[in-house]
């Protein structure tokens, strides 16, 4: 780990470690003790700092003081220093299994990033003495592929990890029945953490609003974005034919780099996604499968969002 730790951890090279046990302890030690006791900043004993009052956040945490010499509405944060479950919900749908056609795309999909981010995150939880769990979209008739409810103890780790090491794409599902699957087999005041690209067919409209049934009971939800660079619009500068994998019968042509209103449909649609999840009281992290997973996670476990 000596040098720059930034550099050494693309998660292509992560991916090559081929042990997800390894990844986990790797970052971990990496991102160091100091950033935080937990994961996660959540409502603990230690207070870490202000944000603005969002819908569905618990008014016995609003800050009545501050409210008074600023006449805005501010909540209390604080280091999480309780054992929270802790549920990533990982998309896997067909559209995850694109790793960009671009030579130096790192040749990961949407899906096994997750997949590696999830290990870390959960190896940080673990640490913490929080319980990672698992549930993954794709199943028949909206059901999970899998799900893994919460659970201490080395074999359901190990578990968790053999999951998510042999994760395969299944049929396109949305996250909403899975959300609302996953909120009704967990307590009130968990943490959920969703991990996709986020295409809905109805743009998120069922995604935000469960989300938000989930906040106001109490529960803390995190939703990362994970794309291409070429989807992004940052390759392909050469005319395709593109077609989705959920519909591969329908292709369209297209030079998503050469096309300046793609990137402004691009942008216009996760816009309008973010904000309504935002909100609602969810958190909004975006990543790219290049994108090295040190600095990555440094960024948001400091509350500074992407680097």
């Amino acid at each position: 780990m000596a040098g720059r730790r930034d550099e050494l951890l693309p998660p292509e090279l992560l991916d090559g470690l081929g042990d997800l046990e390894w990844v986990g302890r790797l970052v971990a030690r990496g991102l160091g003790p100091g950033i935080h006791r937990s994961a996660f900043v959540g409502l603990g004993e230690d207070f870490e700092h202000h944000r603005p009052y969002q819908q569905g956040d618990d008014l016995r945490h609003l800050d009545w003081k501050l409210l008074a010499r600023t006449d805005r509405l501010y909540v209390r944060r604080y280091r999480e220093t309780t054992n929270l479950p802790t549920t990533f919900i990982i998309d896997a749908s067909p559209s995850m299994d694109f790793a960009g056609v671009e030579e130096g795309s790192g040749g990961l999909t949407k899906l096994r990033f997750a997949a590696l981010l999830v290990a870390a995150l959960g190896r940080l939880g673990r640490n913490a003495g929080d319980l990672p769990g698992l549930a993954v979209t794709g199943g028949s008739g909206g059901e999970p592929l899998h799900l893994l409810p919460p659970r201490p103890g080395r074999e359901a780790w190990h578990h968790f990890l053999h999951t998510l090491d042999t994760l395969e794409a299944g049929e396109a599902s949305p996250l909403a029945p899975v959300l609302t699957r996953v909120g009704e087999l967990g307590r009130r005041g968990g943490r959920i953490i969703l991990l996709s690209d986020f295409l809905e067919e109805d743009g998120g409209r069922e995604l935000w609003t469960q989300a938000g049934h989930l906040r106001a009971r109490g529960d803390e939800v995190t939703a990362i974005r994970i794309l291409t660079p070429d989807e992004l619009g940052e390759g392909l500068e050469v005319d395709g034919l593109f077609a989705d994998p959920e519909a591969p019968d329908a292709p369209v042509p297209g030079r998503p780099r050469g096309d300046e209103g793609y990137r402004e449909r691009l942008s216009a649609y996760y816009t309008l996604l973010a904000r309504n999840l935002e909100e609602r009281g969810v958190q909004w992290w975006e990543a790219r499968t290049t994108d090295p997973l040190l600095p990555l996670l440094r960024g948001w476990l400091r509350g500074q969002g992407p680097p």
